[in-house]
């Protein structure tokens, strides 16, 4: 049973931390310098394949099935409300500031509402870093979201050991790798190689992976394995990160040759670690409060430091503090939209979860239901 995989984890809202701060980083928002900066949305993308499974998992231990409308539901309240709030406001710049790009701006918030935004960039459609193309990385997320659900309730439903799971997944994951691989070799252009669902889906299937390792210590021996593994594993996992965070480029051959699939394999390492090892001294540094904060805001974070960036200057009032400023400013925004917006959704969340005592009812063995709600109809 999986029944702890439900419980908040506070030392993966620090991930949340670290990822968003790498982010903002490299995209120079505040002025430090992380030359793999970008790497960070691999830690997103794994920290998302691995609360999701947990989580599907979980209600399929305690219900037998798994509730697409409720999922679906669940994952409109979350990420919906603040990504429209952010369209309109990206809608509202542009016709300010270049009201003759207002008809095209149009046309990428629609695809962005479609989470189809990384594909028109990964093809080539239209490249340009307008304020909608911070979502593409939020399209992955949301097409894995449609999919794996589907997916991993036919595989539980027909009671696939979760070794042959596993080792399905492992296949999948090193496909996508040569794949990728494969596609740098022939001549594609890195856009199509960095933006493709198909040619970064790995990152969010190693957090499947992890997921569906055992989460909490039911014995002497499983803990003394655990806290054995994470003294070892974990900082190593810490270091190998650092340096490439420190030393990587976007242009880097080898991330296309596998170094991708490294990075989201040293990710879930530090995920993993940080899900069952609560004693480890870099659990307890990702439960910093600071930390903490900054990942639960950091949906909002994502989206908004991308439009200051891109429509804000404060050079005029504090000249080369600027960066500071709108880092100030953005977390002030983001956090409005987690305060306002966000948690007010967040807590209508509790309509789309199962009862206990829907759960009493359904039988531990029951084929997981193809829900009739499902026709017609971006993290947990």
């Amino acid at each position: 049973m999986h029944e702890m995989r439900s419980k908040h984890v506070p030392a993966l809202d620090g991930l949340r931390g670290i990822a968003i701060v790498l982010v903002i980083a490299h995209h120079q928002l505040i002025p430090v310098s992380f030359a793999g900066g970008f790497l960070g949305v691999d830690l997103f993308f794994v920290l998302s394949g691995f609360l999701i499974t947990s989580l599907l998992l979980a209600e399929f231990d305690a219900t037998g099935t798994i509730s697409f409308r409720n999922f679906y539901m669940r994952r409109v309240l979350r990420l919906g409300p603040a990504l429209v709030v952010f369209l309109l406001a990206c809608l509202l710049v542009t016709y300010h500031l270049q009201f003759d790009q207002l008809l095209q701006e149009i046309k990428l918030i629609a695809m962005a509402l479609c989470y189809s935004t990384n594909w028109r960039m990964a093809l080539g459609w239209d490249l340009s870093l307008d304020p909608t193309a911070i979502i593409w990385s939020l399209s992955i997320e949301e097409q894995f979201y449609l999919l794996w659900p589907i997916v991993f309730s036919a595989v539980l439903g027909l009671k696939v050991r979760k070794s042959v799971m596993f080792a399905g997944l492992v296949l999948v994951i090193m496909a996508i790798m040569v794949h990728r691989s494969m596609l740098f070799r022939e001549g594609a252009e890195l856009h199509r190689l960095y933006y493709g669902t198909d040619t970064r889906a790995d990152a969010l299937l190693i957090g499947c992976l992890i997921g569906l390792l055992p989460f909490r210590v039911t014995s002497r021996k499983q803990q003394l394995v655990f806290t054995i593994s994470a003294n070892a594993v974990m900082p190593l996992s810490a270091v190998c990160l650092s340096y490439l965070l420190l030393t990587t480029t976007f242009t880097d051959h080898f991330l296309y040759l596998g170094g991708y699939t490294a990075v989201a394999m040293t990710s879930g390492v530090l995920v993993w670690g940080a899900a069952n090892s609560p004693s480890h001294l870099l659990t307890r540094a990702l439960e910093l409060h600071p930390l903490r904060w900054l990942g639960k805001i950091s949906y909002g974070l994502y989206l908004w430091h991308w439009l200051l960036l891109k429509a804000t200057s404060f050079y005029w009032l504090v000249g080369e503090w600027d960066p500071w400023a709108r880092f100030v400013v953005a977390l002030g925004v983001a956090a409005l939209s987690f305060y306002l917006v966000e948690q007010p959704f967040n807590r209508l969340k509790v309509k789309f979860a199962r009862s206990e005592e829907e759960a009493k009812v359904v039988q531990p063995a029951r084929l997981p239901v193809m829900k009739v709600e499902l026709v017609g109809t971006h993290t947990s």
